[in-house]
C-alpha cells in the first residue's frame, strides 16, 4: 500500500475529506501524513519486527578511543535509524569474538575508570544513548559486525510503501488511532486503539519463536573489582584486605 492509499483510507475512516481544512487552515492530508508516520513509530516501539533488522559490517573501532558515536559525530559507526543493538561482533581472523552486552550502570560500577586498565581487545560495550563504549579499550584499529532493528523510514512521497511487510491493515489502523486522538475524537480512539492492540499481538505472533533464552548469573555478594578493594561498602569475604582496619 503506497503512502497516498493508506492516507485515503484513514481519511474515509474518519469522516473527513483528504482536501479538508485542519483548524489551522493546512490541509486535513497533511496532517494525516505526519500521524501515519508516527503510527509507523508505534507499531516499531511494540516489537522488533524482522523486516526492520540490519547487519552492518563496516563500523571499525579505534585504538585508544573508548567512545564513539552511534549514527554522526567523530568516529561514529554509521548506524541509521536505531532501535535496538541485538549483537556486536569483534572481527579479527581467528580471534574474532561475540561481544558482551552490560548495562551502563554494570559496566560504571566494576569498571569506573576504564583508562587505568591496559588497552586490549574489547570484550565488553554498553549503550549510553547515541554513544557506545567498549572494554577494554581497543589497542588496535578492528572491524565490528553490528546486528541491529531499525525504526522505519519517514513516510515522505505519495508512492512510497512502508518499510512493514504484510502489514499495511495494522498500519491503517494505527493510522486512524492517531488521527481520531489528534481529533480529540476520545471515544473513536478508544475503539481503534482496542483494534490496534489485537492486531499488533497477532503481528508479533505471526512471527513464531522468539530469539531468546534464560541466563542465569552466579549468586554472591556484589563487590567492586575496580582496584581498590579497601572501599568496598560491601565488606565481601573474598576481599583481600577484608577484616583490616
Amino acid at each position: 500500500m503506497t503512502r497516498i492509499e493508506a492516507v485515503t483510507m484513514i481519511c474515509d475512516a474518519v469522516g473527513k475529506r483528504v482536501s479538508a481544512l485542519s483548524p489551522s487552515g493546512s490541509l486535513l492530508e497533511d496532517r494525516v501524513i505526519t500521524f501515519l508516520n508516527w503510527a509507523q513509530v508505534r507499531i516499531a516501539r511494540f516489537f522488533d519486527f524482522p523486516e526492520l533488522s540490519v547487519l552492518a559490517t563496516t563500523s571499525t573501532l579505534i585504538a585508544d578511543t573508548k567512545r564513539y558515536p552511534i549514527s554522526s559525530g567523530t568516529n561514529d559507526l554509521g548506524l541509521e535509524r536505531v532501535k535496538t543493538i541485538r549483537s556486536i561482533r569483534l572481527i579479527d581472523g581467528a580471534n574474532s569474538r561475540k561481544l558482551d552486552y552490560w548495562l551502563y550502570r554494570k559496566f560504571d560500577h566494576h569498571y569506573p575508570h576504564p583508562e587505568n586498565y591496559s588497552s586490549e581487545r574489547p570484550s565488553i560495550y554498553t549503550r549510553d544513548g547515541n554513544f557506545l563504549e567498549f572494554f577494554k579499550i581497543p589497542n588496535n584499529t578492528y572491524s565490528l559486525s553490528i546486528r541491529y532493528t531499525q525504526y522505519p523510514h519517514e513516510l515522505t512521497s505519495n508512492a512510497q510503501v512502508s518499510d512493514f511487510l504484510n502489514k499495511d491493515q495494522v498500519l491503517v489502523t494505527a493510522g486512524i488511532f492517531e488521527t481520531y486522538f489528534a481529533l480529540e475524537e476520545y471515544n473513536d480512539a478508544k475503539i481503534w486503539y482496542a483494534r490496534l492492540v489485537g492486531q499488533l499481538k497477532d503481528a508479533v505472533r505471526a512471527e513464531g519463536e522468539p530469539d531468546w533464552e534464560p541466563e542465569a548469573e552466579p549468586f554472591g555478594l556484589p563487590s567492586y573489582r575496580s582496584g581498590t578493594p579497601w572501599i568496598d561498602p560491601y565488606g565481601g569475604v573474598n576481599d583481600p584486605l577484608s577484616g583490616y582496619d
